[in-house]
């Protein structure tokens, strides 16, 4: 009983704080770029590969099936996912893997500009697109995969 107590007690305010958009160190500035403008995480079918038959209504980003569109407008959630990539990004290292099947990509779209970043993190590689042009990438690590699946998991879209 008391370890039941005592475990509510630590576990509740961090629940609490977890779900507000405050108080939660990110690492991402309010005043980055990044969080201006229209935010979309997205769950993609990974196991199509490009150049295979579309399926039939299937919405396509760069090639991939869009199984989920998730709008993203809190800017506590929009700093999290942000966060999340780019310390994914910076823990990125080691050997890469040739499978590429990215299941998540994170939209970033600015009046004069929309950026894509693309992720497998299944061979941990990543590529960015501005607009319509694949401009980069690299290696990622899986951490942010978590934060980025709660999102999706909790995403309620507006229709």
């Amino acid at each position: 009983m008391i370890k039941t107590s005592l475990l509510m007690a630590v576990v509740w305010p961090v629940l609490i704080l977890g779900s507000c958009d405050s108080g939660v160190s990110t690492g991402i500035s309010p005043d980055d770029p990044r969080l201006q403008g229209t935010f979309t995480l997205y769950r993609l079918d990974g196991d199509r590969y490009p150049g295979d038959p579309i399926p039939e209504g299937a919405v396509l980003l760069h090639g991939w099936p869009i199984l989920q569109t998730c709008p993203v407008e809190a800017p506590g959630t929009r700093a999290a996912l942000l966060g999340a990539l780019d310390e994914g990004i910076a823990n990125g290292g080691g050997v890469p893997v040739d499978c590429y099947n990215p299941r998540h990509a994170l939209r970033l779209q600015s009046k004069r500009v929309t950026t894509d970043y693309m992720i497998c993190f299944q061979c941990r590689n990543y590529y960015v697109w501005q607009d319509d042009k694949q401009i980069g990438g690299g290696l990622i690590s899986n951490s942010p995969k978590s934060t980025f699946n709660a999102v999706l998991e909790n995403c309620i879209p507006l229709d």
